[in-house]
């Protein structure tokens, strides 16, 4: 059970490591907090006195990067005893820290967490009374709700260095889910309202690119922003006049995450301003979109703030 969970996060953080900001609202850093439940089964010496128990308590950290960060954990868990020679049910406090790795996908997150920490048994008594150091590793998978949450499953093993009845060390294992919310990371804002102050578009028959400014996205979505709205119903009116133009609507990315992955989230970006000049009355024939990823920038990817401008769509006439 040891290696196993060792070789899970060793490959976890490997990957993690090896994967730039690849996917999913999961990938951007920054911090998070949420509460794990579920079920606990004692190991070896330990199942010999306890029966399947639960687990539950809260917890909250820091990714540094979109791949690697910092976890903290307050556990409580309850079993209760089976064998000789007490009959005390036994709950056991922890107080843990240390790694999480993550691996993003497209709608979600595979991770990874190894913690240490602090143990002491509640119940006089029962299977586990001393205090002592000890040590927790796992992972799990995580699904995006929206941009802040995700809920998914957790599986961990524990071993704690102090003795059940004087017998052999604590080990158990746990299973459940778990409820995250992620807090948005102020290094990565989006485009001040000054900055993207939206300009009428010029008439779409001088078949000049028109930039659509106010059109940025949030780090790793695709979503229409509600300061975009305005520029883009402006844009709905200004084609309802020129009845007979095609347009292309051009996808843009910062440079966070890999070539590929940037490309399809292009195509989202122009996808969705597609969509919304579509429900604004625009014929879908009439739109052609592209994705271009990374590369055509318009500002530095060294900053946020250029970080934030060339998460964009354009807008052009179609030649």
């Amino acid at each position: 059970m040891r290696r196993f969970t060792i070789a899970i996060l060793g490959m976890t953080a490997v990957l993690a490591a090896s994967t730039p900001a690849a996917a999913g609202v999961a990938s951007g850093k920054g911090g998070f907090v949420g509460f794990e439940a579920g079920m606990s089964k004692g190991v070896d010496v330990y199942d010999d006195f306890t029966d399947t128990g639960a687990t539950f308590g809260p917890f909250g950290g820091y990714m540094l990067c979109p791949g690697f960060g910092f976890q903290a954990n307050l556990q409580g868990t309850w079993n209760n005893t089976t064998g000789e020679p007490s009959d005390q049910n036994t709950w056991i406090l922890g107080g843990l820290g240390g790694f999480r790795a993550a691996l993003p996908f497209e709608y979600g997150e595979l991770f990874g967490v190894g913690q240490a920490g602090f143990f002491t048994g509640l119940v006089s008594g029962s299977a586990v009374t001393d205090s002592s150091v000890g040590f927790s590793g796992g992972g799990g998978i995580n699904f995006d709700i929206n941009e802040n949450w995700m809920i998914g499953g957790i599986g961990r093993y524990y071993r704690l260095y102090q003795r059940v009845h004087g017998l052999g060390d604590v080990e158990f294992v746990t299973g459940g889910i778990a409820l995250t919310y992620r807090f948005k990371d102020a290094a990565e804002p989006p485009v001040a309202a000054a900055e993207v102050a939206p300009a009428a578009p010029p008439a779409v028959p001088d078949k000049k690119k028109i930039v659509l400014r106010g059109v940025n996205f949030d780090f790793d979505k695709a979503n229409i922003r509600s300061d975009a709205k305005p520029v883009l119903d402006e844009a709905v009116s200004t084609l309802k006049e020129h009845g007979t133009v095609t347009i292309v609507t051009e996808g843009h990315t910062d440079a966070v995450g890999t070539d590929d992955y940037n490309q399809k989230l292009s195509l989202r970006r122009a996808g969705a301003v597609r969509d919304y000049l579509v429900q604004g009355g625009i014929s879908s024939e009439r739109i052609k979109i592209e994705g271009h990823g990374e590369s055509k920038p318009v500002a530095t990817n060294d900053t946020a703030d250029g970080r934030a401008q060339n998460r964009r769509v354009e807008l052009r006439v179609s030649e």
